[in-house]
């Protein structure tokens, strides 16, 4: 019985000393693991303002030349609206990349009748309104877009987009009805589903297929959104 107690105790005693062991058979102890939430997986800041990020993708010095934003840097400079729109705080730039540009003329800009190939064979007036068009008077994003169309005040003057202007051709894209934008906003919000397996709850720009295309990129002066679909400055319905 003695020799039954005194096995007991030795074995007691092992599982004790593996049970607070930290380093037997090369494990660790378990500990405690607090998880962090509500933090960012990705880093979206930019550090540096809206203005030196479409330059930084547009014209790059690098071997592999980023030039995603080429197209609307050279909007920009043909147009001649004041650079330093891209600088001021407290805005959403929606910034089109190469892709868009492309379909851009040949669904929106006409010139005669005729679809263009250049921001030339535009007005550089109907440009540049079309560029203040794609700027917010507010920062905008996933925290505080409602899932409802949001319409966002822009830099294009009031009565720009009354009716469609000469230089403009609006086509509904799907079965969607328009109307005229005499406020020049912009409607934004936030899909309350997911179109697709690559689009989660994505942001949504002046119709239901206008998703953005990268969502809250934070510029230091406020936030980027980018669309690789036709922005036009029509409203739904």
């Amino acid at each position: 019985m003695k020799k039954i107690k005194l096995l007991f105790a030795i074995t007691l005693l092992i599982c004790t000393a593996v049970i607070s062991s930290c380093t037997l058979f090369g494990l660790k102890k378990q500990t405690d693991f607090n998880r962090v939430t509500n933090v960012d997986t990705i880093d979206a800041h930019l550090y540096k303002t809206a203005w030196a990020y479409i330059k930084a993708r547009s014209y790059a010095t690098s071997v592999a030349r980023d030039t995603i934003f080429r197209r609307m840097y050279d909007a920009i400079i043909y147009s001649g609206i004041d650079t330093n729109e891209y600088i001021k705080p407290g805005r959403t730039y929606i910034l089109i990349n190469n892709n868009s540009v492309k379909a851009l003329f040949a669904s929106v800009f006409t010139s005669a009748n005729k679809a263009g190939k250049k921001w030339q064979d535009y007005s550089a007036a109907d440009v540049k309104t079309y560029l203040q068009y794609l700027i917010l008077q507010g920062q905008y994003s996933h925290f505080s877009l409602p899932t409802t169309p949001f319409f966002a005040k822009t830099l294009a003057p009031a009565g720009a987009y009354t009716t469609n202007p000469t230089g403009f051709n609006f086509r509904s894209p799907g079965v969607a009805t328009y109307f005229p934008n005499p406020e020049s906003t912009m409607a934004i919000w936030v899909l309350p589903s997911s179109p697709g397996n690559q689009s989660d709850y994505p942001l949504v720009i002046n119709g239901s297929a206008n998703y953005v295309y990268t969502s809250d990129l934070m510029p230091t002066n406020g936030v980027i959104q980018v669309m690789n679909t036709i922005v036009t400055p029509v409203l739904p319905q």
